[in-house]
């Protein structure tokens, strides 16, 4: 191994084998995981071959969303744009899990250099929920070694990242509505607070590049479409295991929570309309399911669409949610100098 293709080392030690395959079992829901790792697979069999073939929305008398396709993209600029994705997801999850941050073999290239700030370490009470996130994290960090080698001298830096939690971060932002009939919050969403925190943070994240890649890898010319394929299959991967756990644990939940507080059910859903409010008018996120009774549960696990085919976002879109703004804008939020690249404006992405 190179020093560019250095990954984490994990240390699983103290943890018994038998045991913990028999809980992460349980906590993945079984064989729900291979269902939901197949229905997000299917959104990277894409029809659209190139930008030019996106139509052009039509603006409504309330609505307006810009068309992706401003640009001409090469197949560098797709596999940079999915690697600026993966510098956040690694960002947070290594922060989550110790503390850390990419090495400096993995970060440097063209564009504005970055350091990631804020975020902490998660004080996991779940041993295997942390055995879990280890696994995403060394798998994010993998990928973003494919991508780097893949690009060659082509590749982009690591730009600046913000992943604070709490009143006013990027977190924050996209929690919760923040329309102008937005009722103010009185408690602020910190995803390092807690197992059930960090894989609401986690999911978030994961839900906007699992939306985004399978329309990248779709657009992408024939010499790299395999490879972003194989990326594709890996997040998809990621962000069943993380919706599961997350799924997992909103159903040994009462279905009546105290007083003052909400169901892990409703928090997901409150921050998947947070997401959405940034994408434009049509329903790109999803929750993880809900109570439908007193004995019922509903689970959603893979955010498809009717078809069962994975919901989509374009690159501006995408980037409506990262940088927590409906306008067209070049920076903001989890991304605070923007990222580097030709794709690095979002869309006018107004309901």
């Amino acid at each position: 191994m190179t020093k560019g293709d250095e990954i984490m080392d994990i240390d699983v030690k103290g943890i018994d084998g038998g045991e913990t395959r028999r809980h992460i079992l349980g906590l993945l829901g079984g064989a729900s995981v291979a269902a939901g790792g197949l229905a997000l697979l299917s959104g990277c069999n894409d029809e659209i071959r190139d930008a030019t073939s996106i139509p052009t929305p039509t603006p409504t008398a309330t609505s307006t969303t810009a068309a992706p396709g401003a640009y001409t993209a090469t197949n560098a600029d797709w596999l940079n744009f999915t690697l600026q994705l993966h510098y956040l997801l690694a960002a947070y999850l290594q922060r989550s899990l110790d503390g850390t941050t990419l090495s400096a073999s993995l970060t440097g290239g063209s564009g504005t250099a970055g350091q990631v700030r804020g975020g902490q370490a998660v004080a996991f009470t779940d041993p295997v929920l942390r055995t879990l996130a280890r696994e995403v994290t060394t798998a994010t960090v993998a990928r973003i070694g494919l991508l780097r080698r893949t690009l060659g001298s082509a590749v982009t830096a690591q730009p600046a990242i913000d992943i604070s939690g709490g009143q006013g971060s990027p977190f924050q932002a996209i929690a919760a509505y923040s329309g102008p009939n937005a009722t103010p919050p009185t408690t602020f969403f910190n995803p390092y607070a807690s197992d059930k925190d960090y894989l609401l943070g986690a999911v978030a994240l994961f839900a906007v590049a699992t939306s985004a890649i399978p329309r990248i890898a779709a657009l992408a010319g024939n010499e790299v479409r395999p490879v972003l394929g194989l990326i594709c299959a890996g997040v998809a991967a990621n962000d069943a295991t993380l919706r599961n756990a997350l799924f997992y644990r909103a159903d040994q939940e009462p279905l009546t929570p105290p007083a003052g507080e909400k169901t892990l059910f409703e928090r997901a859903n409150i921050m998947s309309d947070g997401r959405d409010q940034f994408d434009g008018p049509a329903d790109l996120d999803q929750g993880v399911g809900g109570f439908a009774g007193k004995t019922d549960v509903n689970a959603n696990i893979g955010v498809t669409d009717a078809n069962s085919i994975q919901l989509r976002r374009t690159p501006e879109q995408a980037l409506g949610v990262l940088y927590a703004s409906a306008n067209s804008v070049a920076a903001g939020a989890f991304f605070p100098a923007g990222i580097n690249g030709t794709i690095r404006v979002s869309g006018l992405n107004v309901a």
